[in-house]
């Protein structure tokens, strides 16, 4: 019986090569109605043009600069702005708070009156002073005639014309006249000292009223710039005293974002943007901050700010620094990027402000200098070092083309050689995917993302 059943094997053998050579070399199988079967499979047309390339990184919105307000004086409190609450906006200059300031203009108006005591002591030893030496002045020539006296006496007596005691006179009266002119001599020597002393006196009394003032200004706690309201603790009626945190704004001219993205998904956006500069990309460390933000400048990097509430709002930004770290647990780094004035409503593009802990995405982007074509990560295959993806040919059929990948952005693949403009890309070959099979082609509307992802 064993050896019967093999005759039957030759006949299957030629059955099944009939079969081969049918479907191999003869027209098509048709359907009911005459037409090929044709396999949908969704497409998209091929574009080579610079891509954008970018980095995303995710990061909180925080303020450049915040001010804090605390009492230099102690009082009660008489006034605030309405704006003073959590979240309120308060504009430069602005009065916050007022503290009642009776007691420190009482305190301003006695040094003030200390003051002027001060300038009228100062000014009356400057006239005394004056006084004095035309006093001296006069005394000194006073001193000259009775000197010129005695000299006088003194040739009569030697001649014998006079009498002795004439001359004794005439010398107690030069006497008594130095006498006066040394005590007036003494006294104006003293008025530099007493000057000294009256304008030590007069320097303390102008300190005394620049304190006065000082501390009447500070009665009044006024917003150095514009901002947003964090923290307030502060209401009518409250007795304050020096050192009490009343609130704390945070500007809202500049805002910042850390932005913690990967450094390899980085480096590969350098790779892609310079591709011919190693060096520049090798710079790209998290620790030496000012080669790292050569190396994003030198690649034409900027950086976009994407807020989502509901819809998408976007703020250009400006890539200001790296804070020099690396997360343990995640291996990220921080590139700090700042936004001008997008802390205020825009009237103009309806735009929300960027307000404090909002999470936001950053896109870091700049564009290749070549025209590349951007697939999806999933319509390219690589296997063995080697990598393609399935186009649709003329005649509508399956077809493989080996492409050379250039790198990755935003999770899509940057193709450098393989495709051509207009090639139509197959993003999901049918199972199997059996080279030469009929497709019917239905576009894809949402692959052309991939080309632009800022669009």
């Amino acid at each position: 019986m064993t050896w019967r059943i093999l005759l039957f094997v030759p006949a299957i053998a030629v059955g099944i090569g009939a079969f081969i050579w049918i479907n191999g070399s003869g027209p098509e199988p048709a359907t009911g109605n005459g037409a090929r079967p044709l396999v949908p499979v969704r497409v998209t047309q091929v574009v080579l043009e610079p891509v954008t390339v970018s980095v995303t990184g995710y990061g909180r919105v925080e303020p450049v600069r915040t001010w804090q307000g605390i009492s230099r004086v102690d009082g009660q409190i008489i006034a605030t702005t309405d704006a003073l609450a959590v979240g309120g906006f308060v504009q430069a200059g602005e009065v916050i708070i007022e503290v009642d300031p009776r007691d420190y203009e009482i305190a301003r108006d006695r040094a003030l009156a200390n003051l002027a005591i001060a300038e009228t002591e100062l000014a009356e030893l400057n006239a005394q002073e004056e006084n004095t030496a035309e006093q001296l002045a006069l005394e000194q020539q006073i001193e000259a005639v009775i000197q010129a006296d005695v000299d006088r006496r003194a040739s009569l007596v030697e001649s014998g014309s006079t009498a002795i005691a004439s001359l004794e006179q005439a010398q107690r009266d030069l006497i008594a006249q130095q006498r006066q002119v040394l005590d007036l001599e003494n006294a104006l020597a003293l008025y530099p000292v007493q000057r000294q002393s009256a304008e030590a006196t007069l320097a303390s009394r102008q300190v005394d009223v620049e304190e006065a003032e000082r501390n009447l200004a500070n009665t009044k706690i006024v917003a150095p710039f514009e901002g947003r309201v964090l923290e307030e603790t502060a209401s009518e009626g409250v007795y304050i005293r020096p050192g009490d945190q009343l609130l704390t704004i945070a500007g809202i001219d500049v805002v910042e974002i850390v932005a913690e993205v990967q450094p390899a998904a980085m480096s590969d956006a350098l790779s892609l943007l310079i591709p011919d500069a190693t060096d520049v990309i090798s710079r790209f460390n998290p620790f030496e901050t000012d080669a790292a933000i050569k190396a994003l400048g030198a690649a034409g990097i900027s950086a976009t700010v994407v807020l989502s509430q509901g819809s998408e709002y976007r703020y250009p930004a400006r890539i200001a620094r790296l804070d020099g770290s690396v997360d343990n647990t995640t291996g990220t780094v921080g590139i700090v990027v700042e936004v001008q004035d997008a802390g205020r409503p825009d009237p103009a593009t309806r735009r929300p402000p960027l307000t404090n802990g909002a999470f936001v995405a950053v896109l870091f982007h700049g564009l290749t200098d070549e025209a590349q074509a951007v697939v999806p990560r999933s319509a390219l295959i690589e296997e063995e070092g080697s990598a393609y993806v399935y186009v649709v040919d003329p005649d509508s059929r399956l077809q493989r083309r080996a492409v050379t990948i250039a790198g990755r952005s935003a999770g899509d693949m940057v193709i450098s050689s393989g495709l051509a403009s207009g090639d139509t890309l197959v993003l999901t070959p049918p199972e199997p995917a059996i080279i030469g099979t009929f497709l019917a082609p239905v576009p894809d509307e949402n692959a052309r993302e991939a080309q632009d992802v800022l669009q």
